[in-house]
């Protein structure tokens, strides 16, 4: 007699027989009959909902065979009724494609990843929406349930294949599907995307009369108004004067937020769009007030969480922080184009030939109070290849990567051009570090060896090295992932000696790769050059004290005053909460997201110390949990990265499942 699983798995039910699993289920539920299961599969979405209503209740089973109902249930519906599918199924078929979206994405292989795009929205369309006599229709009790079932947010999924169909202009589609989807669930924001798409297709009278539907269901909210002021100047026959309306009809909104928490995200979106409408415009006194308005706004980095400043409405990391190369609104401000306004600086102190240095800083004194920042004109080839890279960066889509190009061609010593090529361009870590190993070496040309035997300590000071620094980290960071971890190293130790005030934060890159790779003497140097009062310093410095003396009374000083500081690492680093998703790209001094950051980045080093995970639960008296090592790899869109780390989701039905992790 063959002896019963332990527990039974999907897997093995998959391989038994359809008159096993009947028989099986006969002992477990005397009343089972197969040709009224079928007849009951006609009445339910769901298979948990068909074995929870129709033959639990009625099963007689232990602890063992308890599972075995519902993942009967499941595989007898996909093997005798398979062209009406249960919500179960679809939803584990959408798990998979997202799972090889991952996979792609991982290896970057973008084709792959929107080819898998496309299959995961057919997918979601095929059962959730229906044909009628009326035309197509959601089939909302399915959808719903879908929602339910998937173990990601579906909706930020869906929005984002609805994003992909727009990046690649297929708006007719983008018609059909968010217009039925937005109609019948009463989603404006869905709707909007079939306004700019019936814009972009020429449909310009019907557009507005979906504009003005939705702005007059939403009079609060700014972004209607900033979408449809964008439509007017992004597609066809530009309509100036239409988009200063929209335009100055958001401002009079976003001025009413401004002491709201997103008010002057809100202020900033439309200040910009006023600005380039006016200098579009020849309005130069106008985009000189504009400007001024929007200086006065207190500048801050965006965030992945903040709202994006193309006006989208959404998180910046899921729209323009995501894929610049599908926005067609502008895209979020990058802090490289502030080195333009260092350039012009630099270039009008140099043209005045100041007296002295007390001349000299109150012309900049002056400059800041007034924001009236001169134009700085390129005169070398370099810099006028570095100009259209400032408005690259100004730039999203195509038009991003073409003047990236161009750049290069009028000056193939451009580093920044190989570095936006290898952040949008590049396919492959191979196809990065190229472009990357491009840009040092364009670098290295263009400021010669002078610079680096004169300047050598207080390169970030140097407007001009910048590009080169950022090519060199990339290259560094890119060589790590592949495994190439002396070289990188290498290059982060040259970064400290060119530049010791490390306005990159390259130390910590460094500290967390001597720290996986054991060199704990170079960390303990390195810890020593640095007085900082940060997580990634203080629990370092602990553990490098437990790694050389063990449970010592220094130690455990050093370790109380990291929990003193920031308590929150402790439990991503023992595992009691989880890391997923993306990290966060802003820190705070003692706060959850630094933690995060840094629980992912040291986190590694600490499992693989001996001793010192168990040693940091018992000095702070919190239990140990399971460790989910690694971070997420960059660059793959965020709803594609969410936790898969347990296989509970394939032994039981969502509803049976435990709360997901903290995180």
């Amino acid at each position: 007699m063959t002896k019963e699983p332990l527990r039974w798995e999907p897997e093995i039910l998959s391989g038994m027989t359809t008159e096993a699993i009947v028989d099986k289920l006969k002992e477990l539920v005397p009343a089972f009959d197969l040709n009224s299961f079928v007849a009951k599969t006609k009445k339910y979405l769901s298979c948990e909902d068909l074995s929870e209503e129709e033959y639990y209740p009625q099963a007689i089973f232990s602890d063992t065979d308890e599972d075995f109902i519902w993942m009967a249930c499941e595989e007898l519906w996909k093997r005798l009724i398979p062209d009406r599918p249960a919500v179960e199924y679809v939803a584990e078929q959408l798990d998979n494609i997202v799972e090889e979206i991952i996979k792609a994405g991982e290896k970057r292989r973008w084709k792959e990843v929107f080819r898998r795009n496309r299959e995961a929205l057919d997918l979601i369309c095929r059962h959730t929406m229906e044909e009628t006599p009326a035309g197509r229709r959601l089939h909302r009790d399915f959808y719903e349930k879908l929602r339910q079932t998937t173990f990601y947010d579906f909706d930020s999924l869906f929005d984002d294949l609805i994003r992909n169909l727009m990046g690649h202009e297929e708006y007719e589609r983008v018609i059909d599907i968010a217009g039925t989807f937005g109609d019948a669930l009463g989603d404006d924001s869905l709707l909007d995307y079939k306004a700019e798409s019936l814009f972009a297709l020429g449909k310009k009278d019907e557009a507005e009369r979906l504009y003005q539907e939705i702005i007059g269901r939403n009079p609060d909210n700014p972004w209607c108004l900033l979408h449809a002021g964008d439509c007017y100047v992004t597609y066809g026959e530009k309509d100036f004067a239409r988009a200063r309306s929209y335009y100055l009809g958001a401002l009079s909104i976003a001025e009413k937020h401004r002491k709201q928490p997103d008010g002057k995200d809100e202020l900033r979106a439309v200040y910009q769009r006023l600005i380039d409408l006016a200098h579009d415009t020849g309005d130069y006194n106008g985009a000189d007030r504009y400007q001024r308005l929007l200086s006065s706004i207190e500048a801050k980095k965006v965030g992945r969480n903040d709202p994006c400043p193309c006006g989208s409405g959404k998180k910046y990391k899921k729209c323009c922080g995501r894929d610049a190369g599908t926005a067609l609104q502008p895209p979020p401000f990058d802090r490289r184009v502030m080195e333009r306004d260092l350039l012009a600086l630099k270039q009008t102190i140099e043209e005045k030939e100041f007296g002295s240095v007390e001349e000299m800083n109150r012309y900049i004194k002056e400059t800041n109070k007034t924001g009236r920042i001169p134009q700085w004109t390129p005169k070398t080839p370099l810099e006028q290849a570095q100009s259209l890279i400032f408005e690259a960066l100004d730039t999203a889509g195509k038009k991003r990567l073409e003047l990236a190009e161009q750049a290069l061609k009028i000056s193939p010593d451009c580093a920044d051009a190989y570095v936006l090529l290898a952040e949008e361009k590049a396919q492959s870590l191979e196809e990065a570090v190229s472009l990357y190993e491009a840009g040092v070496k364009a670098g290295e040309h263009a400021l010669g060896k002078k610079v680096f035997e004169e300047d050598a300590g207080h390169f970030w000071g140097m407007v001009e090295t910048r590009p080169y620094m950022r090519a060199r980290a990339g290259l560094a960071q890119c060589l790590w992932l592949m495994g190439k971890r002396e070289e990188a190293v290498s290059h982060y130790l040259e970064f400290l000696r060119l530049n010791q005030n490390d306005n990159q934060g390259i130390r910590y890159l460094l500290a967390a790769s001597l720290l996986e790779m054991g060199k704990i003497d170079a960390l303990q140097e390195l810890l020593g050059q640095y007085d900082e009062p940060t997580a990634a310093w203080l629990y370092t410095e602990a553990l490098v004290a437990y790694i050389k003396q063990g449970d010592s009374a220094e130690a455990r000083k050093l370790l109380k005053e990291a929990l003193d500081y920031n308590p929150h690492v402790v439990p991503y680093l023992l595992g009691e909460k989880k890391l997923h998703g993306e990290l966060p790209e802003r820190i705070g001094f003692g706060d959850k997201d630094e933690a995060v950051v840094y629980a992912a980045e040291f986190g590694p080093g600490w499992h693989q110390t001996g001793g010192a995970v168990d040693w940091l639960a018992s000095v702070s008296g919190k239990a140990r949990g399971t460790w989910q090592a690694g971070k997420k790899p960059a660059g793959i869109p965020e709803v594609f990265l969410r936790a898969f780390e347990s296989e509970d989701r394939r032994r039981r039905p969502k509803g049976q499942a435990g709360n997901e992790p903290e995180g």
